[in-house]
């Protein structure tokens, strides 16, 4: 016997549990499929979470999620092959409520999430691989409405809509018509070790009290030239350590990821982070970074799609904007379900929904940024390197006068490159990948 859901959705990672949870709240029955054994299984990020976002779809997550540590320091050091520029900032406002953001592990998280949204009414089955959808059949034919999913085994699921919040790779999105293949310079490849330590060496390293967490991230000499970031995030009792970039620079230059890794490592600065530590796990993971351009169509006929699948990264965020596009798409379905009518022309206020929130035009603004890492792939490290050298030149203790050490400061500065070129390496940077 068939079985019939008001809506499935695919890939149960940030968007997809986001989804269910909002639609198992609301009276909608919910199929939500995993590919992995469990939630989580097959995921990877950094990474954080950020309380605020989160809060939204969960408000008492605090109290419940499996969160690692609650963060109270950033760190960006730009790095040469035996010195950093370290710029950072702590803050124990956020160690009390309503806290800022917490370190987190994939697995764990993702199950957790799950579960609530089980507990919400949604059902959950894994090791679920969807290989095509279903359509209604038309006269000559013609392609209908999305009407279900069909599994690996061949078993059939049917419904009125289809949520694909199904990753980065997006084979249904695809498959529907709804998106394109992003190009190799518009995705970036991180690998990442977790890597175990206990607890009270990661606070006596990182000058952290009980439960504090920091985030250090790191760009030019970590990526070996390439445009691209690593990072190290303090767990209770692990260090989650990543490095990465744009997968056709990685590509070009015949750089090794797994060896970009091992290379960072061994960066002075970082060994002594990480010493004693043991490989717990290896993973990799391809990011959408292609922004606003790369974006899929997001809604069809008994479709929409959401998360990775939908591009929804901006600068260093995605997991929040997954899970707020997730909880947008279910509201959408909600909606739909209430006016019995999930054509095309009612799901397209899904879209309507994405572009009023913050990040959509975010996306929007970052989109010249992508455009300059693509013709300016030596702005990160020239970035870094201009640093360092600057700042070995400002810190050596000679014999000139204050007028010498300037000269010899912009002398440092326009050797590089022409100061104009620095600044907007710079700006471009933090647009990129801050606040701008």
């Amino acid at each position: 016997m068939t079985q019939i859901y008001d809506c499935i959705v695919v890939g149960a990672g940030p968007a997809g549990a986001a989804a269910a949870h909002t639609l198992g709240g609301s009276g909608v029955s919910t199929l939500l499929l995993e590919r992995g054994e469990f939630p989580g299984a097959k995921n990877m990020f950094g990474g954080a979470i950020y309380r605020e976002p989160t809060q939204i779809i969960i408000p008492n997550f605090v109290e419940t999620a499996p969160v690692e540590r609650n963060i109270v320091s950033d760190e960006l050091w730009m790095m040469e092959t035996d010195s950093a520029v370290k710029v950072g900032f702590t803050g124990l406002r956020f160690a009390e409520p309503p806290y800022n953001k917490f370190s987190v592990l994939r697995p764990r998280f993702d199950k957790w999430f799950a579960d609530c949204a089980v507990e919400r009414g949604a059902k959950l089955r894994n090791n679920a691989l969807v290989r095509k959808l279903l359509y209604e059949k038309r006269p000559l034919g013609r392609r209908g409405p999305v009407t279900g999913v069909q599994l690996d085994g061949g078993e059939e699921i049917r419904s009125s809509c289809v949520i694909l919040a199904e990753g980065v790779n997006a084979f249904l999105t695809k498959q529907a018509g709804l998106r394109g293949v992003i190009p190799a310079h518009a995705l970036t490849l991180y690998v990442k070790e977790v890597l175990n330590l206990p607890e009270h060496k990661i606070e006596e390293r990182f000058s952290l009290q009980p439960g504090h967490g920091a985030i250090v991230g790191m760009l030019g000499w970590s990526t070996a030239g390439i445009v691209g970031k690593a990072g190290v995030w303090t767990n209770k009792d692990s260090l989650s350590i990543i490095v990465g970039g744009y997968l056709n620079q990685i590509v070009e230059s015949r750089l090794s990821p797994y060896h970009l890794l091992q290379r960072l490592k061994e960066h002075p600065m970082v060994k002594r982070l990480i010493q004693g530590a043991k490989v717990e796990e290896y993973m990799a993971h391809l990011i959408p970074k292609g922004g606003y351009n790369y974006q899929p169509k997001m809604f069809g006929d008994g479709v929409l799609v959401a998360g990775d699948a939908a591009v929804m990264v901006s600068g260093r965020r995605g997991t929040d904007l997954a899970m707020i596009s997730g909880k947008l798409a279910a509201e959408t379905v909600i909606h739909a379900k209430a006016k019995g009518d999930f054509r095309e022309a009612m799901l397209s206020n899904y879209k309507h929904k994405l572009d009023d929130t913050f990040f959509m035009k975010d996306i929007q603004t970052r989109q010249n940024s992508l455009r300059y890492f693509k013709n300016y792939r030596d702005s990160d490290f020239l970035i870094a390197s201009t640093a360092n050298k600057v700042a070995y030149e400002f810190f050596s203790e000679d014999m000139a006068t204050g007028l010498e050490k300037m000269t010899k400061l912009k002398q440092v500065v326009t050797h590089q490159q022409h100061a104009i070129k620095s600044l907007s390496d710079i700006y471009q940077a933090i647009r990129f990948w801050g606040p701008l």
